[in-house]
């Protein structure tokens, strides 16, 4: 056998050994290739001219190789129609029958394409896939194949490391395009929620906030002044101590695990007897935690944001659940979907990447049935989600199938196709009629074959698309649960006593914060509030609130006087506001002569400070604080001289302000040269930030948008108002982080994806209703230098006016 030959076959066999691909096109020459690689260990060594030919000869393929890859990525930009499938596979392909297409050809697509190339993470073989974004992925192979690597390793921890500044590891690969089309990542696990039985579904999902704040409202609840907090199981004042809320005992167990049992002393109930007595339409709070999902959904459903958020839990098949279960207690796919209706009850920023794995495990039909219409309401709103799954039934649902294997381990990690579910069974249908040798170069696709039979039984019915703005009847209000919606909500007449009598409520009733009788004189602040308005100068006293009588100027803007604090048990804070300079602490304190509280022994309260504080903080105001518990503490000369010389030094305040409007609001008299002064800053801190950079920052936006007019009266902040736009633009000027510019755009026409890397910080919020807002972070100069900054504000400019244009439609 000729030793060129052998040279060259042996050369072929170390190829296939390093990359693990046989080049071979049927078992005889294979057989050929073991014989003489065998026939070649005989040979001898080649000389050094032959070895420096062959070393010339390697260089010049591999400068080839480069060239070739170099144009095939060139053209791929260039080309509207992009292929998923990996180069070795396209490759490959190119020698089938000429009737057997080419794989995977992705059409055009108008909301763009998620594409990573290389990734090479574990047993990943260097692969190039492009997802769709907007529709409904699946990823698909056999176990093994490459799924997670691809999914999870690869493509969750690239995008939460870029776009979230995760500290995650991401996949070897070589880059990711089309960052700029996401919004954000969320991946949606199997992991547990929580692992103690304070950890349940109301909590996670934020339920039990919202049903903790309607608790508080309640007028049992206010009259005894609890609060929010009074019905949280997790701190101590309403819970049973002796579970400290779990409702459960931990009996720790040696070599065993931990065993819970029920708590004796409130019987499960996780609270206190007077936390259950505080009832909405007959329930205490532990008996709402033991509805099921669906029976709480009945019981607030007058209730929009607390309906919003069980209405998604029942949406994902959790009906059936407790609101209290605890986390330790529900399934790897329970938890799934419980993080999934958390999402869902967030408000949507639209261009949001969902990463699912296998979260059908478990179900049963009909709960399949509405996960997947919950994926598609995701998918509706412009959200993209891939999911890892084998059921078929949701394979069959996907708008786009990714195909990876063939088989699994170091068979595995290759594309094996990527399309709609019926070009999928379709090319396993091409590939079982094509010849053996064709086969031997197409990958063998396992969905393919168990989908075939799936499509063609059917049945096929036509999907409903979701629309979030069209409500169901009896749900068109969705505004927060106020004071003012309680009536309609209870259904009975909720006015509370300190608004039909609010004199009598804060004067003879006295109920403290904590539910109890209050011991301090009522009579104290009868007479100070006579006293105060004899004068002109106040306005009518707000007897109105639980806790507080305010006391303030007829002019609204020149603030208040006296903010009384009702809800002590047995003191009562008063707190004076007037001119500055008007009392020094030390004469204050010996010519009201309260004593501490050490001395009185009708108090159990003790301190050895006095009783009256003085505060003088940036502005033209002083505060006094007195804490006093006796009518006999004010029922002297000395007190009634005080609030005489208080009164005064206050309408002394008001006068000047009239006359002298700057001192109490500079910035109105200033404009523009008050936000270039190092005053009004939080805490008077001086910024990291020059105001040269300000200078230049608002020069930028004058160039990109000539029109726009800058409001200067206000304290912290510039407002640039578009013309034609109803939302401004916002620069914040007294901030000490940075300078924070705020742009209002339409909803998900600005993704977070495209504006990384443009200044100090970047996010965008899309809580707001209709639109999103942009705030982009400046703490030098050369942030500024940016091409990408202008190409935004230009965007920013644009969108700013669709925004007005689609408000005004609506209105």
């Amino acid at each position: 056998m000729p030793k060129k030959f052998v040279k060259k076959v042996v050369k072929k066999v170390r190829k296939a050994k390093s990359t693990g691909v046989v080049e071979t096109k049927n078992n005889k020459k294979s057989a050929a290739i073991k014989k003489t690689k065998k026939s070649a260990s005989s040979q001898s060594i080649p000389s050094p001219q032959s070895a420096a030919k062959k070393k010339s000869t390697a260089a010049k393929k591999k400068t080839v190789k480069k060239k070739a890859v170099r144009k095939i990525d060139a053209r791929a930009k260039k080309l509207p129609t992009l292929f998923a499938a990996a180069k070795d596979f396209a490759d490959s392909a190119s020698h089938l029958n000429p009737n057997f297409p080419q794989p995977n050809p992705l059409p055009e697509w108008d909301q763009g394409w998620l594409t990573v190339f290389g990734a090479r993470e574990h047993n990943l073989k260097s692969i190039d896939v492009a997802i769709p974004l907007g529709t409904f992925t699946v990823v698909t192979g056999v176990s093994g194949s490459g799924k997670s690597s691809f999914v999870e390793d690869v493509l969750y921890n690239t995008l939460a490391l870029k776009l979230h500044r995760a500290s995650l590891s991401p996949g070897a690969h070589e880059r990711i395009e089309g960052l700029e089309l996401v919004n954000k990542v969320i991946r949606v696990d199997q992991q547990p929620i929580g692992q103690t039985p304070t950890s349940n579904p109301a909590t996670y999902t934020g339920a039990f906030d919202l049903i903790r704040n309607l608790f508080a409202q309640l007028p049992d609840a206010k009259l005894r002044g609890y609060t929010s907090r009074r019905f949280s199981f997790n701190v101590a004042g309403g819970r049973c101590e002796k579970c400290e809320g779990n409702g459960q005992l931990k009996i720790e167990m040696h070599f065993l695990p931990d065993v819970w049992i029920t708590c004796d002393a409130c019987q499960g109930k996780r609270y206190d007897r007077q936390t259950l007595e505080v009832k909405f339409r007959g329930y205490s709070i532990s008996d709402v935690l033991e509805m099921s999902c669906g029976q709480a959904l009945e019981l607030f459903q007058n209730v929009p944001k607390i309906r919003r958020i069980l209405q998604t839990i029942c949406d994902v098949g959790l009906d059936y659940l407790s609101l209290g279960q605890a986390a330790p207690t529900l399934s790897g796919g329970e938890a799934q979907r419980v993080k999934l209706a958390s999402e869902l009850a967030r408000p949507d920023t639209g261009r949001t990447l969902y990463l699912l794995d296998e979260p059908t495990t478990g179900l049963h039909f009909d709960d399949l049935k509405n996960l997947l219409e919950v994926v598609q309401r995701l998918v509706d709103v412009g959200n993209t989600v891939i999911m890892i799954e084998h059921n078929l039934d949701m394979i069959k649902s996907a708008d786009w199938v990714i195909d990876l294997g063939p088989e699994a381990g170091l068979e595995g990690g290759r594309l094996v196709y990527a399309g709609t579910p019926e070009a999928l069974v379709d090319y396993g249908k091409r590939r079982d009629a094509a010849t053996e040798t064709e086969r031997a170069k197409a990958p063998r696709s396992y969905t393919a074959e168990a989908l075939a039979p799936i499509l063609e039984a059917g049945p096929f019915v036509a999907r409903k698309p979701y629309h979030p703005k069209r409500k169901s009847v009896g749900m068109e209000s969705d505004n927060e649960t106020s004071e003012e919606s309680l009536t309609e909500i209870l259904g009975e007449d909720a006015q509370m006593p300190w608004e039909s009598d609010g004199r009598k409520w804060h004067t003879q009733t006295l109920v403290s914060r904590a539910g109890k009788s209050c011991k301090w004189n009522g009579r104290i602040l009868t007479e100070i509030i006579d006293k105060i308005q004899e004068s002109d100068v106040f306005a009518e006293t707000n007897w109105n609130d639980r806790a507080t009588v305010e006391v303030r100027a007829k002019q609204k803007s020149l603030g208040w006087f006296l903010h009384a604090i009702t809800s002590g048990e047995w003191l009562l804070r008063l707190k004076f506001r007037t001119a500055k300079h008007t009392f020094r602490r030390d004469s204050l304190i010996k010519q009201l002569n309260l004593i501490p509280l050490n001395d009185i022994d009708d108090i159990p309260l003790y301190g050895a400070e006095p009783r009256v504080g003085i505060m003088n903080p940036n502005g033209a105001f002083q505060e006094i604080l007195l804490r006093v518990h006796s009518y006999e503490e004010i029922d002297r000369p000395e007190f009634w001289n005080f609030l005489d010389t208080a009164i005064q030094g206050f309408a002394k305040f008001t006068d000047k302000t009239k006359a002298s409007p700057e001192e109490l609001a500079p910035w109105r008299i200033l404009k523009e040269k008050w936000h270039f002064l190092p005053k009004g800053f939080i805490g008077g801190t001086t910024p990291v930030w020059s105001y040269s950079l300000l200078e230049e920052l608002l020069t930028l936006i004058k160039n990109a948008a000539p029109d726009a007019s800058p409001v200067w009266t206000n304290k912290v902040l510039v407002p640039f108002q578009i013309s034609g736009a109803k939302f401004p633009w916002r620069v914040h000027t007294k901030r000490t982080d940075g300078i924070y510019l705020e742009l209002p755009v339409a909803k998900n026409s600005i993704p977070l994806g495209s504006i990384r890397g443009i200044g100090y910080d970047q996010f965008v919020d899309g809580s707001r209703a209709g639109y999103d807002v942009v705030t982009l972070v400046f703490t030098k100069e050369s942030h500024l230098n940016s091409r990408d900054l202008i190409r935004l504000l230009q965007l920013a400019l644009k969108h700013s006016l669709r925004v007005s244009e689609k408000r005004t439609v609506e209105s």
